[in-house]
C-alpha cells in the first residue's frame, strides 16, 4: 500500500507539473491576440472544449458516451466551476496585469487546503500549512500594487478565478474514480455558449487567428487534461501549489515578447511563492522516497 501511495504521489506529481510547465505561456498568447475577454471567452473555449471531446472519444472508442454519463453530480459541478473559471480569468487578465493575476493565483493552494479539510476532512501537514501561508504572503505583497495602480477591480477577478480553480481541484479530488476531462471539456464549452451573445466577434488578422489557434487547441485542451487528471492522485492543495509555478514563468514569458514589466512587488511576491513551492515540492518528495 505504501509503495502505492508513494507511486501515484509522484503520477500526480508529473501529470500536474507538465501540465503548468504547458500552461505557461497561455497568458502571452491571450495577451498577443489582444482582442476583447467576451469573443476571447467564444473562441478559445469552443476550440478547447471540443478539442479535448474529440481527444477523449479517441482515447475511450465507444465507451465515449457512457464515461461522460458516469460523471455524474461531481461532474456537472466540475461543468459549472470550469465555465466560471474561464469567464473570471479572461475577464481578470483584461483588467489587470498578468502578473497580478497570475500571482493573485497564488491563494488558490489555502483555499483548496480549506476546501478539502471542510468537505473532504483531508489533513493537512504541518509544512503543507506553512508552505501556503507564505504563498499567501507573497500574494500580500503582489495584492498591494494593484490596489495602488487602481486595478482592483482585475485582482478581485484573479481572487474569484483562484476559489473556482481550487473548487475543481476539490471535486476532481472527491470524484478521483472517475475521469473528470470530458466534463473540464463540456465546462469550457458552457462558457462559451453564455459569451456567444454579448461577444462582439471583430476580424482578425492572420496573427491574431494563429496565436489564438495555438493557444485554444493545443496549450489549453492539453494543460487543462493534465490538471483535471492531478488531482486523481495528489491532494488538491499540493495540486494548486504546483499551479504557482506558473506566477512566476507566465508574467517572464509576457516580459520577455511584450514588454510588459511585471513589477518589483510582484517579483518579490513571486520569488517567495517559488521559494515555498520549492522547499514543500523538496520535502515532499523526501517523504515519499521514505515509503518505498
Amino acid at each position: 500500500m505504501e509503495n502505492l501511495l508513494s507511486s501515484d504521489y509522484r503520477k500526480g506529481f508529473w501529470l500536474t507539473f507538465i501540465g503548468v510547465l504547458i500552461f505557461t505561456p497561455d497568458a502571452l498568447l491571450i495577451r498577443l491576440v489582444d482582442v476583447e475577454f467576451l469573443t476571447l471567452v467564444v473562441y478559445r473555449c469552443t476550440i478547447g472544449g471540443l478539442v479535448m471531446l474529440v481527444g477523449f472519444s479517441l482515447y475511450c472508442g465507444r465507451d465515449f458516451l457512457r464515461n461522460i454519463l458516469m460523471i455524474g453530480v461531481g461532474g456537472l459541478v466540475v461543468v459549472v466551476l470550469e465555465g466560471a473559471a474561464s469567464w473570471t480569468f479572461y475577464l481578470a487578465l483584461e483588467r489587470t496585469t498578468v502578473a497580478n493575476v497570475l500571482v493573485i493565483f497564488a491563494s488558490t493552494p489555502l483555499i483548496a487546503a480549506l476546501l478539502t479539510r471542510l468537505f473532504l476532512a483531508d489533513v493537512i501537514e504541518r509544512p503543507t500549512w506553512v508552505a501556503i501561508w507564505c504563498a499567501a504572503l507573497g500574494l500580500v505583497v503582489v495584492a498591494s500594487a494593484g490596489l495602488a495602480t487602481g486595478n482592483w477591480l482585475g485582482d478581485l477577478m484573479a481572487l474569484i478565478n483562484a476559489v473556482v480553480i481550487a473548487g475543481v481541484y476539490t471535486v476532481v479530488r472527491y470524484s478521483r474514480d472517475l475521469n473528470m476531462i470530458p466534463a473540464a471539456g463540456l465546462g469550457l464549452l458552457l462558457a462559451a455558449l453564455v459569451a456567444c451573445p454579448f461577444a462582439q466577434f471583430p476580424v482578425l488578422g492572420f496573427d491574431q487567428w494563429f496565436y489564438l489557434v495555438i493557444g485554444a487547441s493545443v496549450v489549453l485542451p492539453v494543460a487543462l487534461a493534465l490538471l483535471t487528471l492531478g488531482p486523481r492522485y495528489l491532494p488538491a492543495p499540493e495540486v494548486a501549489m504546483l499551479t504557482l509555478l506558473e506566477t512566476i514563468i507566465g508574467p517572464m514569458w509576457v516580459w520577455i515578447v511584450i514588454g510588459e514589466e511585471p513589477g518589483i512587488r510582484t517579483l518579490l511576491g513571486g520569488s517567495v511563492v517559488v521559494a515555498a513551492l520549492f522547499f514543500h515540492a523538496l520535502w515532499r518528495f523526501r517523504q515519499t522516497r521514505k515509503t518505498v
